[in-house]
């Protein structure tokens, strides 16, 4: 996910913290490799539930044989309805992009 802090250019160019962060290292001499996968960047405030949800069942993960292959589904709902989540749907489509973005990051490192 990226930064919510965002800067507009008189171009119209968005560059977000996460663009600036990776400028700044591509910049640097000699340039270095930005920390994305230890940064914490700032959640925009819509994407908060779904990443709060997310974080309660990512041990619900069904694994296979070379790791997670999907997230249980049941578990999101029942997360929801624990903490009374107002766009539920909205907010379970999120979870659900979130997980498989996780899973193939998963797959990548285990390549």
């Amino acid at each position: 996910m990226e930064a919510s802090s965002r800067i507009v250019l008189d171009s119209g160019l968005v560059l977000t913290r996460c663009d600036q962060c990776r400028e700044m290292h591509g910049g640097r001499t000699p340039p270095t490799t930005p920390p994305c996968e230890t940064c914490r960047v700032d959640l925009n405030e819509e994407n908060q539930d779904a990443v709060n949800i997310f974080y309660l069942v990512q041990s619900q993960f069904i694994m296979g044989m070379n790791g997670p292959i999907a997230i249980n589904q049941l578990a999101i709902h029942a997360a929801m309805d624990l903490y009374d989540i107002p766009n539920r749907r909205e907010c379970f489509q999120k979870v659900i992009r979130l997980s498989r973005w996780y899973i193939d990051e998963m797959r990548e490192k285990n390549e």
